[in-house]
């Protein structure tokens, strides 16, 4: 009787052994490159109800096995920066092996109903910020703004982005933002430079209820003028050192241009005095934004040859002024070949800048940033030019992101690590072929050697196709303030 019992004991200690090495979701053989830690090894990698279970030197045993011999394997990437948020945007991005992706510097004017547009039929995760731009617009229009899934549609009103607020108006831009931050926004998104007539003080205002609430800031810094120098970044800077506030200025290779090597050293200066201060670029030399921005409202004074460094990507031509004005007449995106490729390595270059594509998906007819730009930099500037390696670059896909959020929205401390507890949001990616395929003709074409993209613990995508009928983003969301 007792050799029977004790049988039976040791049947159920080896049956649940057994249990214990069997997951959801096993990936085999990879090398595992977690940017926190510092990993970079060849592990198994076991995922059990959407998190990381297990990080074994041995291969596991699971319901579904990923062979990830030769291949990296890696936190999923996060982009902070893209706009167009759904099914077509989600796809593009999860091709170039993006998990996690927020709408920061559009953002929305209604919170609530833009994360309700997408709860349940999001590929990957997402979030929106308040958006200062359309808010400040609905502050100044006599009647309400149209507004789709709890996004702005917005006709440029000239007059005012040229003038400041009232004492009126901009009382109700605070109570907007603040209502938005409110809804669990975890940004407010600005876009200064389209709005030159808004003032430090109505900036810092906005700051001030961002900082208040926890939140992060995105900014689209203002145009450099002779007049005002550096008062782009001193703006930044200067906020966060003022309200305390964590600040991430957008794509500093298309803001900062020539002074990119400059405004990195500042970056780093206020970091280096405690200010959290962060920003981040994307791998090209061309830029894109509406034709009739106000930015561009000086063109009557440009010289002829500076058309042709604008591309209309509707048809592929480049401009002559007489096309710049056809077109600024009727509005629509526009790329600019007015970027230095110097400045733009510079800042890919950098360890402590981020990789977002500041992408939407546009109908298809956009910048090939939105497909191709975590592919481009492992391919192009990682393994091609040596540029940086490839744990570096990893580290800005994925940590650098997930850490300058971590205050605004709590779900990014399980994010952009390989890690057991943390989300499963896995990218496979093979190093020797992973590269970038979209172009300014054909600008959403999905990237190679990217092989499987992993959200929630669930595939969604696997050797280029997508997996059909799974949708397992989530919002990433402060909490709701009552």
């Amino acid at each position: 009787m007792k050799s029977i019992l004790v049988a039976a004991v040791m049947m159920a200690f080896a049956s649940s052994q057994v249990a214990a090495r069997d997951y959801d979701l096993v990936i085999n053989n990879g090398r595992v490159i977690d940017p926190e830690t510092g990993l970079d090894d060849i592990r198994s990698v076991g995922v059990s109800d959407g998190e990381i279970a297990k990080i074994s030197k041995r291969p596991l045993k699971g319901e579904t096995i990923i062979d990830a011999s030769d291949m990296i394997v890696a936190p999923g990437f996060i982009d902070r920066n893209t706009y167009t948020l759904g099914p077509d945007l989600f796809r593009t991005r999860a091709a170039d092996g993006v998990t996690t992706t927020f709408n920061f510097e559009e953002g929305a004017l209604d919170v609530p109903a833009a994360y309700a547009a997408q709860e349940g039929k999001a590929l990957i995760n997402y979030g929106f910020s308040m958006s200062w731009g359309a808010a400040r617009e609905a502050a100044a229009a006599s009647e309400p703004l149209n507004v789709v899934d709890g996004i702005a549609v917005i006709d440029a009103d000239k007059e005012l982005e040229r003038r400041a607020l009232t004492e009126e108006e901009l009382t109700k831009l605070y109570r907007l933002i603040e209502d938005g931050l409110k809804a669990g926004a975890p940004a407010v998104g600005f876009g200064v430079e389209y709005s030159p007539g808004a003032t430090n003080r109505e900036v810092l205002g906005a700051f001030a209820l961002a900082a208040k609430y926890d939140r992060s800031v995105q900014i689209h810094m203002r145009e450099w003028n002779a007049t005002t120098d550096h008062q782009d970044i001193y703006e930044v800077i200067a906020g966060a050192a003022i309200t305390g506030g964590a600040i991430h200025f957008s794509h500093l290779n298309s803001s900062g241009d020539e002074y990119t090597p400059l405004y990195l050293d500042y970056m780093k200066r206020a970091q280096a005095n405690g200010l959290a201060v962060t920003t981040e670029c994307y791998p090209y030399d061309a830029w894109m934004t509406d034709i009739r921005a106000a930015f561009l409202d000086d063109w009557r004074e440009w010289d002829d040859a500076r058309f042709a460094r604008f591309e209309w990507p509707l048809t592929g031509e480049r401009l002559t002024r007489e096309t710049f004005e056809k077109y600024r007449k009727t509005g629509g995106f526009v790329i600019g070949h007015l970027e230095t490729d110097k400045w733009m390595k510079a800042c890919v270059a950098d360890k402590e800048t981020q990789i977002a594509s500041d992408g939407g998906y546009d109908e298809g007819k956009t910048h090939p940033r939105v497909a191709g730009s975590n592919a481009r930099v492992l391919g192009r500037f990682v393994r091609d030019e040596g540029m940086l390696t490839i744990n570096d670059a990893i580290r800005k896909m994925t940590l650098l992101p997930a850490l300058s959020l971590e205050r605004a929205a709590p779900q990014m401390k399980r994010k952009g690590r390989i890690q057991p507890g943390m989300d499963a949001d896995i990218v496979v990616f093979d190093p020797r072929t992973v590269i970038d395929r979209a172009s300014y003709a054909e600008p959403v074409t999905p990237s190679e050697g990217i092989e499987a993209v992993i959200v929630g613990g669930v595939i969604i995508r696997q050797s280029g196709a997508f997996i059909d009928g799974v949708f397992p983003g989530r919002p990433m969301r402060a909490e709701v303030v009552e």
